[in-house]
C-alpha cells in the first residue's frame, strides 16, 4: 500500500460517521454512507481496507438500542461528551450489529437505509 492510499484510507476514517460492533464484525470497523442510482447505502470498512456495501434490502431488522450519550472521552484535563444513537441491525444472512452514530445530518442518512 503506497503513501497515497495510506492518506485515502486515513481521510476517509476521519469522515466516518460511525463505528460497528459485534461478533459479526471484526474490532475496527467503521461506517461511512452513500448513494448511487437513487439509492442510499451504509458503507462498512474493514480494517483491512475491505468494504461491504449495506442496502435496506439487506437488513432484516433494525431498532433503536439507545438515543444521546453515547460515549464520553477524556481529551487532556477535560471530558467531551458524544451524542447518538445506537442500533441493532439483524441482517438477513443471519449477522447482527451494533451501529453507534453520532449526531448530526448521518442519523437521518443511516436511518433511511435501516428503515
Amino acid at each position: 500500500m503506497g503513501l497515497k492510499d495510506l492518506a485515502k484510507n486515513a481521510l476517509k476514517k476521519n469522515a466516518s460517521c460511525g463505528n460497528v460492533s459485534g461478533h459479526d464484525f471484526p474490532l475496527g470497523t467503521y461506517i461511512n454512507t452513500g448513494s448511487s442510482d437513487g439509492e442510499r447505502w451504509i458503507l462498512f470498512t474493514y480494517p483491512d481496507n475491505t468494504e461491504e456495501k449495506i442496502t435496506h434490502d439487506m437488513i432484516k431488522c433494525a431498532t433503536v438500542l439507545a438515543m444521546g450519550v453515547i460515549d464520553i472521552q477524556n481529551k487532556g484535563n477535560q471530558n467531551i461528551t458524544l451524542y447518538g444513537t445506537k442500533y441493532l441491525v439483524l441482517f438477513n444472512d443471519g449477522r447482527q450489529a451494533v451501529l453507534t452514530v453520532g449526531l448530526g445530518e448521518t442519523l437521518y442518512l443511516i436511518e433511511k437505509v435501516l428503515f
